[in-house]
């Protein structure tokens, strides 16, 4: 049986196609080979996605690189198993990720990503920790204080969160994150308490006054009303006329005078402004 010309065509193309494609290999996999042959020649380190306090610094993870694998520097690359070595540092709390590769220099570069506290928590048990957004629990560090929102008396000392737990630290992550975005409220709110109401309230640095925040839903109205409340009665009445400051609910300030301890009402007048009226 006589084949067309174009099958014939067809044949020798794929054929050269199957040939580059195996040639490809043999000089990817030579490639390869050549590569391991060649010794490392040093290490870079570069810790990313932190603003603020390096908890796992340069030096640290340099040590837990020579742990794992002494002398470095004039291995063979063919004797490094850098999967390994990138779990074997996530292993460490702090480390969200870690990234290991050669480059064309044969200099083994570090990429690490480390984790970032939100908070810190003290709970009714006497522990300390600090979690960041992702709720994991990181620990207190020797090296640094995370300047972060403070939260005390929180019931969070299981190893093991539960569902409420969850729904607890949900809203203590929202109210740091808050907190953070506002540098006045950075700066005035000293502390959160944790109640035995299971409602947060806020200790600030200027004021004797609590401010009574209920739970850690609809911040930013919250806020909103007590920073007017600061500005239209406590810049006039002054920062300790008032023992308690009450945001909790909605369209209105309930705030209890020192001298007198009775309570005032400050309405909301419409919901479209700022001002309010004494009731």
């Amino acid at each position: 049986m006589r084949l067309s010309k174009r099958k014939i065509w067809r044949f020798m193309a794929a054929a050269l196609w199957v040939a580059a494609g195996v040639a490809l290999l043999v000089l990817l996999i030579a490639a390869i080979r050549k590569r391991d042959d060649k010794i490392c020649k040093g290490v870079e380190i570069e810790i990313t996605d932190i603003e603020n306090n390096l908890f796992a610094d340069k030096n640290d993870i340099r040590g837990m690189l020579t742990y794992m694998m002494p002398d470095i520097k004039g291995r063979a690359l063919a004797e490094f198993n850098l999967l390994k070595m990138e779990q074997t540092l996530e292993g460490n709390v702090w480390i969200k990720d870690a990234e290991l590769f050669f480059d064309n220099n044969e200099v083994l570069q570090v990429r690490i990503k480390e984790r970032e506290p939100l908070a810190r928590i003290f709970t009714t048990g006497g522990k300390s920790y600090y979690i960041d957004k992702e709720l994991v629990r990181l620990p207190l560090s020797s090296k640094f204080s995370a300047v972060v929102p403070v939260f005390t008396n929180c019931p969070l000392d299981k190893t093991k969160w539960n569902r409420a737990d969850s729904v607890l630290l949900l809203q203590v992550r929202a109210i740091s994150e808050f907190i953070r975005s506002d540098p006045f409220w950075m700066a005035q709110i000293e502390q959160v308490d944790y109640t035995a109401k299971k409602e947060f309230e806020l200790s600030p640095q200027i004021g004797e006054h609590t401010i009574i925040l209920g739970n850690g839903y609809n911040l930013e109205s919250k806020f909103r009303k007590l920073y007017i409340f600061y500005k239209e009665v406590l810049a006039k009445a002054g920062w300790n006329a008032y023992s308690a400051i009450n945001v909790q609910y909605k369209g209105q300030v309930v705030a209890t005078r020192r001298d007198t301890t009775r309570n005032i009402i400050i309405r909301n007048q419409s919901n479209n402004t700022n001002s309010y009226t004494k009731q």
